[in-house]
């Protein structure tokens, strides 16, 4: 049987949406840069191709010169915004995903609906940029769609009655699940956190006090902190379970990794010969056979390579890195966000910032929901015009009409209504 890990490592989360630092800077920066150049690209092409309008209030006004009042603008180039920088966006996200979680504690959604809507949110703007699509709107669109991955198949009028809307959260829908990649397995660490709380019961030595303060405030800080940090681009849940328990209980969580990575191997058996011992779940003669070796049978060198104090170092080394990310926001930062003066001095200059270098082209979705349907109606016609020229040409050669419009005697009608019986005549 795999192991954890091992199949930890077969998922999309791990495979697909997990990156080092600099490779989420990079992502960040590329994607930023994209939405530069394609935004300036449509602002460029909409000034150089303005609408028609309909105003005359200067047609009657006389010009003494007997030429049309010049434009100063008119052949000049316009001037592009100030485009959001790749840190401007992170803070705008960080916003919006405050604002999720607020939105989330409105709806009453359990945690892993809450968790994995805020994680969707996330994955979508680190391949698309803030200056493309409405962050406002994506927030219940990811809420929506998180809500079905988790087993919740909430309907679009409670919705937009929750929050006294009229948006089209299914406008949304597929981009959001696009930009996802279509990967919407999320794996949280609330259950992580519950095995490792019946383990420290297990050992019992310690106050169940202690243990129910730990688990609330581990819990706590798995609901906000991870959340809203890049966590979940970095480490697997049981290490953001184990940082978070570390922010609570220091000293638990220590224990716990010390009486899991204590092994040390000796040297040799009393006969002077290379010891081994078996691995637990390999004793069976039929699993973990090693190769040259016996049947269920680990060397105390391979073992030590899973729980011994090398391993150890590593993870306590992984699980500090994370605790100090997550410390960064912790739970108490709710009221940060929340800040009016914060909200002002912060936020308030970058949306202003945004309302300028937005997508004029879709930051609408509704919008551009019809537009693309309509590009796909238009695509489907000018595929059918070719095959039906293909059909008269295929007529020449081998008789009879062979297009799309074939004499109605070749084709099965129901009581002439111009429909075909999908099975077949009457018998």
């Amino acid at each position: 049987m795999a192991s954890e890990d091992a199949r930890y490592r077969e998922t999309s989360q791990f495979q697909a949406w997990s990156f080092s630092p600099a490779q989420l800077a990079a992502m960040r920066e590329k994607t930023n840069a994209i939405a530069r150049q394609r935004i300036a690209e449509r602002m460029l092409a909409s000034a150089s191709n303005p609408p028609t309008s309909n105003n005359t209030s200067h047609a009657n006004t006389p010009d003494p010169s007997g030429h049309g009042t010049p434009n100063p603008t008119e052949n000049s180039t316009p001037t592009l915004p100030d485009f959001l920088k790749p840190e401007e966006e992170a803070l705008l996200v960080s916003f919006y995903v405050s604002e999720l979680l607020r939105a989330a504690d409105h709806l009453g959604v359990p945690d892993e609906v809450r968790a994995t809507a805020t994680v969707f949110f996330r994955r979508f703007f680190l391949t698309n940029s803030i200056m493309t699509y409405p962050p406002q709107e994506m927030i219940l669109v990811a809420l929506f769609v998180g809500s079905k991955a988790e087993g919740r198949f909430p309907r679009i009028i409670e919705f937009q009655q929750k929050f006294n809307t009229k948006q089209d959260i299914l406008a949304g829908e597929f981009l959001l699940c696009q930009g996802n990649r279509f990967n919407f397995e999320v794996r949280h660490p609330f259950r992580a956190l519950m095995g490792a709380t019946m383990e420290l019961r297990s050992y019992g030595d310690i106050d169940e006090q202690r243990i129910i303060a730990a688990e609330k405030r581990a819990h706590e800080i798995l609901l906000f902190s991870p959340l809203m940090t890049d966590a979940y681009f970095h480490y697997t849940p049981s290490q953001i379970m184990f940082a978070a328990l570390s922010l609570a209980d220091r000293g638990l969580a220590e224990r716990l990794i010390q009486e899991t990575f204590h092994f040390v191997p000796p040297t040799t058996n009393n006969d002077n010969t290379p010891a081994v011992t078996p691995l637990p779940g390999l004793e069976n003669p039929g699993i973990g056979r090693k190769e040259g070796g016996s049947k269920g049978i680990t060397t105390n060198d391979e073992r030590a390579a899973i729980v011994g104090p090398g391993i150890r170092d590593k993870v306590m080394g992984t699980i500090e890195a994370c605790r100090n990310m997550l410390s960064t926001e912790l739970p108490e930062r709710k009221s940060h966000w929340t800040s009016e003066a914060i909200f002002k001095s912060q936020i308030r200059p970058v949306r202003k910032k945004l309302t300028k270098c937005r997508d004029p082209d879709r930051w609408n979705l509704s919008e551009l929901q019809r537009q693309r349907r309509e590009a796909g109606v238009r695509r489907a016609d000018s595929e059918e015009r070719p095959a039906a020229s293909n059909g008269a040409k295929d007529a020449a050669i081998f008789g009879g009409d062979l297009s799309a419009d074939a004499p109605e005697k070749k084709r099965r009608k129901v009581d002439g209504n111009g429909l075909e019986d999908p099975f077949g005549g009457p018998l």
